[in-house]
């Protein structure tokens, strides 16, 4: 296995723990056990994690088609019986207690299923008729998750789709057009498929004058934090705007733990886990140059890009540099869905790895 991978898994993980540990003792109430939560999610990923990783990830590739089904299956279900949190029916009750949000293990369908298409020999992307398939892939999921609303989940299956597709020989032109059309439908996407407070996120983005009205109250608090924090920050437990509550609380463990963690560890705290996520980004690309076939090649890149726009948008919305759109930072952010999607993510990556080149 790679070791290093692994090293830097748990290294992100241990930082979300210790931060999700402290702003639920600061908060109290339900939140305070939220780290013990985060811990059972955890051990499930790990056991989920090495028994991918022990099989052949070609084996992911031969029920690609099963795998592909059942993402959509769970997206269809979370639309007739899921439960509607912040104007969003995206969590879909498993058991009493247990909830599930079925859009991010739409991410490891997607990247199961499209690695899988775009790695077989006959597929060259020369001819539009070859566009169909992949792009009727892309469109379902996407369009379901819209419908939920949840953009922030849909638009991160773009990147990953054009990504895999392009290292897999697609021509420039296609990628082009892809572009065009996504340019040419997010107006109607923006006008009817969202929703005020959804739209009102965007807009303070684009004009950032706008953070001072209660529209863009986390944003701004947000930002505050992270600027608070100077060189080596405030100390652990002992940031303001999270125990005062001007950072929420209901979001200072999940989409905006990283505001907490450079208030509390200033820029040399914050700027260590992005080292450890740049690696961790780099090593998954590693991986991809050495896999033994191009499935094995899309599988990790795919992954890689995973990592990189979900760290680039969290961390981008905690600063400005990005629209609010709830995305959780990989391995930090308190979570069950995503947590056992991004360790069942590195399963796949350590599975390639094994089985990667021996020249």
């Amino acid at each position: 296995m790679n070791f290093l991978l692994l090293f830097l898994v748990y290294a992100s993980m241990s930082y979300g723990i210790a931060f999700i540990y402290g702003t639920g003792q600061q908060t109290g109430g339900s939140f305070s056990v939220f780290w013990i939560k985060q811990l059972i999610w955890m051990g499930i990923g790990t056991i989920i994690m090495l028994k991918i990783a022990s099989i052949d990830y070609l084996i992911l590739g031969k029920y690609s088609w099963l795998i592909y089904s059942l993402t959509i299956f769970l997206l269809i279900a979370v639309l007739l019986f899921g439960s509607r949190i912040n104007g969003a029916k995206s969590w879909l009750k498993i058991i009493p207690g247990v909830t599930i949000q079925p859009s991010e293990f739409a991410k490891f369908g997607l990247i199961i299923s499209l690695s899988w298409f775009a790695s077989r020999p006959s597929v060259k992307f020369k001819y539009i008729t070859e566009m169909i398939f992949p792009g009727i892939l892309i469109l379902i999921p996407v369009v379901l998750i819209l419908i939920q609303p949840d953009p922030g989940s849909a638009s991160i299956l773009i990147p990953i789709a054009l990504g895999i597709l392009f290292i897999s020989g697609i021509k420039t032109k296609w990628i082009f057009y892809c572009v065009i059309f996504a340019l040419t439908v997010s107006p109607f996407v923006y006008r009817y498929g969202l929703k005020d407070h959804q739209k009102k996120r965007i807009e303070i983005f684009l004009s950032p004058s706008k953070n001072s009205t209660n529209e863009g109250w986390n944003a701004r608090q947000s930002l505050l934090a992270v600027g608070s924090g100077g060189l080596s920050g405030k100390g652990f437990m002992k940031g303001t705007q999270n125990v005062l509550g001007f950072l929420p609380r209901r979001v200072a463990p999940t989409d905006f733990i990283f505001s907490v963690i450079a208030e509390e560890t200033g820029f040399i705290g914050s700027t260590l886990l992005i080292i450890i996520f740049s690696t961790m980004i780099l090593t998954a690309l590693y991986i991809s140059i050495k896999a033994n076939d191009n499935f094995g090649r899309n599988l990790a890149c795919g992954i890689a890009i995973l990592l990189c726009v979900h760290i680039y948008i969290n961390i981008g919305m905690t600063m400005g540099m990005a629209p609010i759109i709830g995305l959780p930072l990989p391995f930090v952010s308190y979570g069950g869905s995503f947590m056992i999607l991004m360790l069942s993510c590195v399963g796949i990556l350590q599975s390639v790895y094994i089985r990667k080149r021996s020249y």
